[in-house]
């Protein structure tokens, strides 16, 4: 009877430890989950790698023909920014634009993103433009923009997942409504 006990317990143990050891190594094996998005919380704010800051200033420059380039300052000095490129007549139409995919041909310019660390060196350089290989399109994430810069513009980067030029993966989300000056 003591044997067969043995046998019983011995059994139970080897089917325990083999359990636990196909469960670490599967869980060794997966994906890594990558961090929650951050959502914005309100207007006039940058969330990049999790840390939300106010937009301290927003600045435009009119390239002509409909296209902008449009500054959102973090830092009093400047350094530190969410600079953008977009097409009036493309870009600001209030409908929301894939940031995951480079434009087709067309006149005017194609969108870009740009964020500058607290330096002023660039971390994150996208660009929308066909054939533009060396520069990276968004993992994930939408560009929904609005109204006009020589008035009120309305614009929401959300979802922003993308590789900066360390070669790791950063979050950007960006939210303003108001008035744009003109630099």
């Amino acid at each position: 009877f003591l044997a067969s006990a043995a046998k019983a317990a011995f059994a139970l143990a080897a089917v325990v430890m083999m359990s636990a050891a196909f469960t670490a190594c599967s869980s060794s094996n997966d994906e890594p989950t990558p961090e929650p998005l951050p959502e914005p919380t309100g207007t006039g704010t940058v969330t990049f790698d999790g840390a939300e800051k106010p937009i301290l200033m927003a600045e435009y420059t009119d390239k002509a023909d409909g296209n902008y380039i449009l500054y959102f300052y973090l830092s009093d000095d400047h350094k530190e920014k969410v600079i953008m490129q977009l097409n009036k007549d493309l870009h600001m139409t209030g409908h929301a634009f894939n940031l995951t995919e480079k434009e087709k041909e067309h006149a005017g310019f194609c969108w870009a993103v740009e964020y500058y660390k607290p330096d002023g060196t660039i971390l994150i350089d996208t660009y929308g433009a066909p054939g533009e290989d060396d520069y990276p399109v968004f993992k994930i994430g939408t560009l929904t923009a609005s109204g006009s810069p020589e008035g009120t513009i309305s614009i929401k980067l959300e979802n922003g997942r993308v590789k900066g030029t360390d070669g790791k993966e950063h979050t950007l989300v960006l939210s303003y409504s108001g008035p744009i000056r003109k630099n």
